[in-house]
């Protein structure tokens, strides 16, 4: 009995996720409200077909909302790039006759417990974590679903 209530605490632990505590975020950005609302309603969908297959935890979604173009974040863009713990498919891309590439998204995070997004606010990010992963953008822990079209 003393060994199955030693044991018991570990069980537990074997369940709980991995969360990638890099902070994904570069960023601040600010979608459209159509975009808003497109990408909320993905959401909705998305948590409806699948809150029981992920549980409550997290209780935010990670959305990918919007791509964004370099000319859009105007200030400081490159010391955010070298100073962000997630761009390394940047830095690993090649050089093309145009330049880098640059592919950065939109990410907004949705509340699964409101049905809405935390704010208009969201986070530019350059490389981003596996579909259905746990990741951080600024403050918030969330599962990254993508843009939430796809289970």
């Amino acid at each position: 009995m003393v060994i199955l209530l030693f044991f018991l605490p570990a069980l537990s632990n074997l369940r709980a996720e991995k969360v990638d505590d890099r902070n994904f975020a570069i960023d601040t950005y600010y979608p459209t409200p159509n975009e808003i609302n497109l990408a909320e309603t993905r959401a909705r969908r998305y948590w409806q077909k699948n809150a029981a297959r992920f549980g409550p935890e997290p209780v935010y979604l990670a959305v990918d909302t919007t791509k964004i173009f370099a000319s859009e974040i105007v200030q400081d863009l490159w010391p955010k790039l070298i100073n962000s713990q997630t761009t390394t498919s940047f830095f690993a891309s090649s050089l093309t006759k145009q330049g880098y590439t640059l592919n950065i998204e939109c990410i907004m995070i949705f509340d699964t417990r409101t049905g809405h997004f935390v704010s208009n606010r969201g986070f530019a990010s350059v490389d981003l974590p596996p579909r259905g992963g746990v990741a951080r953008w600024g403050d918030f822990v969330a599962r990254f679903i993508g843009t939430g079209r796809y289970l």
